[in-house]
């Protein structure tokens, strides 16, 4: 996604020009953020299994889900999916998937959404998608935006209006055609191009006006979602009712989780200058089996979100704050965003496990995995003050 100057200077100006000064943990607004990237979603989610994990055991409740301590979770494209499979209610009122569940979808599923032996896309998309759409009509079914347990946030892009079209659930009130189907929203933010199709759908605002949608993968708006996740904390604190507890607040108290699904090697030597100057259209879009436009865009946008919102969490004194997990050096097929072969699933499984166990990226001296028991202990507390106080 490109940020301009001015909007980070504006972002920047709300951020530290709002709220008072003091840290209490019952204010805090928690954020958690995933980013796209096909079936390297195993990565994120092995975090997520480890973080729900500690949540439960801190808190002696085997049932305690993810959608229980944040306010507001972000997903692009397959983060997209996994935000809406840990916070769409089932039959029982509860997260339609346990964390450590997550895994599983993908090895179940994974190798019939990405078959193998796919014609390259020179014609057409790689993929029909129409087991994807099969899979997630199946499991999601006629469940809405409005019926999730906690505040979403979905980017994609819209390519007949030429804009991006973020569903959040606290945005329902203003804009009701956006009330539209968690199966219809997944789709369309997974639609990435050249691998699957564009998804239409139609929506209504419930006083029987239609709403077209002609959507792409949410990576065109942005890989990496958390500036929109905390945009969307900004404009919720005084509109909507949910947050209504934590005002007046201080911004730095955002506590924000964001999880990458790996980027390649830092891109060390893959490509050179000498390499691509002969290059054409073609070669840019499919080379050596890869797509190195894609690439190097979309790490672009992964790279660019965490640096601004570094210096906004440094600036405010609150660095601790924000966790940026990230796999920087995948290599072999694990680049891969549509490789749903049983061995390379398994190596994305080992990657996210190794990750957990490498040095944090907000430059404290913890690994990934003491970096997220304080989290948890922080989402456990927050979530018990905020109990405590409803109860009074």
């Amino acid at each position: 996604m490109a940020i301009t100057g001015s909007f980070f200077i504006l972002f920047l100006l709300v951020l530290t020009t709002t709220g008072s000064t003091s840290s209490v943990v019952g204010e805090m607004v928690t954020v958690l953020s995933i980013d796209g990237g096909g079936i390297k979603g195993i990565i994120p989610a092995i975090v997520l299994s480890f973080l729900e994990s500690e949540l439960q055991e801190l808190d002696c409740d085997e049932d305690a889900r993810l959608a229980d301590y944040f306010d507001v979770i972000a997903g692009t494209s397959t983060g997209g999916i996994l935000t809406t499979m840990i916070s769409a209610p089932n039959e029982k009122g509860r997260p339609f998937s346990a964390a450590k569940d997550i895994v599983s979808f993908y090895f179940d599923h994974g190798p019939c959404i990405f078959p193998p032996g796919a014609s390259p896309p020179f014609f057409a998309p790689k993929y029909d998608g129409k087991y994807l759409h099969n899979v997630l009509q199946e499991k999601l079914g006629e469940t809405r935006l409005n019926q999730t347990l906690t505040n979403v946030v979905i980017p994609t892009f819209d390519m007949k209006k030429l804009q991006p079209i973020i569903f959040t659930k606290s945005e329902i009130a203003n804009s009701p055609q956006l009330d539209a189907k968690l199966s219809d929203i997944c789709i369309g933010t997974s639609a990435a191009p050249t691998y699957f199709p564009p998804y239409y759908f139609e929506n209504d605002d419930g006083k029987g006006n239609k709403y077209e949608f002609n959507l792409i993968d949410g990576g065109v708006v942005a890989g990496n979602p958390a500036l929109i996740a905390l945009s969307t904390v900004i404009n919720s604190t005084e509109t909507d009712p949910s947050f209504a507890s934590i005002k007046p607040m201080d911004d730095k108290n955002i506590l924000l989780l964001s999880l990458g699904t790996g980027t390649i090697a830092d891109f060390a030597g893959k490509y050179t200058a000498e390499e691509a100057a002969h290059w054409g259209l073609v070669s840019w879009l499919f080379h050596n089996n890869s797509n190195p436009l894609n690439e190097m865009t979309s790490a672009a946008s992964a790279i660019m979100n965490d640096y601004y919102i570094t210096t906004i969490y440094r600036a405010l004194g609150a660095k601790i704050n924000y966790l940026r997990i990230e796999e920087n050096a995948l290599t072999g097929t694990t680049t891969q965003m549509d490789n749903a072969t049983e061995a390379n699933m398994n190596l994305l499984v080992q990657v996210g496990e190794n990750l957990l166990k490498k040095p944090a990226s907000n430059g404290n001296p913890e690994t990934n995995e003491e970096a997220l028991k304080r989290f948890a202990k922080l989402l456990s507390e927050r979530k018990k003050l905020r109990a405590n106080k409803a109860s009074q």
